[in-house]
């Protein structure tokens, strides 16, 4: 299911979001969890009619559902229209815009939502539904949840989007590597540490000319270093490019040769992302 909508080109209907979260992953997602939402409601009305010893028309439940299937393209839509703003604002004002732009989109859903049903009504029934009554019905019974969906998805994409975002500003700016000692703060080229290893809450930081000792965690520390830095051992980091050659023990994990002359373990456990350079 994924690859075939991963296969699905949107950029004809909504231009590429300026941002670093993709789009197949945002259609993915919103399509299981819309699916998912209108499968619970389907079996929720089928249990009712059984209940209630009351007929079930299944074509008329079915394009009920449709109301979550509207969420995909608006959702584009919301997140297209909210790129637009300008980031320069107040917060304030910028969550204002946003509040309204949820309020535009989910009234222009609930409408067309109820054109739809007004459209298939022709086919189904002998008099067709109203579109007045059914668009009164639907503000009165799916407005809260059509705006409930949209301020949940636009925080969420949002809270990600930045999350995204700092995470690469880190990876971009790390020529230099902080050792903080007490009151004294000492800078390092990143790309001289050979590996750095873990000492209980100190962490070891090896260079060809010195070792530091900082308090952090490899976790932590991890997240704030280039890709070329890889996690090789629940106790250990060490820096690709310094590696030389590696040596199999046999049971899965490898001796790493360094060029600085020190040798470094690697744990089976860690081995997978390393895998090309294992000889």
């Amino acid at each position: 299911m994924r690859s075939i909508l991963n296969s699905t080109s949107f950029s004809s209907i909504f231009p590429p979001l300026p941002n670093q979260v993709k789009d197949e992953k945002i259609l993915y997602w919103l399509t299981i969890t819309v699916s998912l939402l209108a499968s619970l409601e389907f079996g929720q009305d089928y249990i009712k009619s059984v209940l209630n010893n009351s007929d079930y028309s299944l074509v008329q439940s079915l394009s009920y559902k449709l109301f979550w299937f509207v969420f995909i393209p608006f959702t584009f839509l919301l997140l297209r229209l909210q790129s637009k703003f300008n980031l320069n604002e107040g917060k304030k004002k910028i969550l204002l815009k946003k509040f309204f732009l949820i309020i535009l989109i989910t009234l222009s859903h609930l409408l067309v939502f109820s054109l739809l049903l007004h459209i298939i009504s022709f086919t189904i029934n002998d008099q067709p539904w109203p579109l007045a009554i059914l668009l009164t019905q639907k503000l009165s019974t799916r407005l809260y949840l059509g705006l409930s969906f949209y301020i949940i998805f636009s925080f969420i994409y949002h809270h990600f989007g930045q999350k995204t975002i700092k995470s690469i500003d880190q990876k971009s700016n790390l020529n230099t590597f902080r050792i903080k000692n007490g009151s004294k703060t000492t800078f390092i080229e990143t790309q001289k540490i050979n590996f750095i290893v873990s000492d209980g809450p100190y962490l070891e930081v090896s260079t060809l000319e010195n070792k530091h000792v900082i308090l952090d965690s490899l976790k932590n520390i991890i997240e704030s270093l280039p890709e070329n830095f890889k996690r090789i051992h629940k106790s250990t980091i060490v820096n690709t490019d310094q590696i030389e050659s590696s040596k199999s023990r046999g049971n899965g994990d490898h001796d790493l040769f360094l060029k600085c002359g020190k040798t470094v373990r690697l744990s089976r456990n860690y081995a997978k992302p390393l895998k090309g350079i294992l000889h």
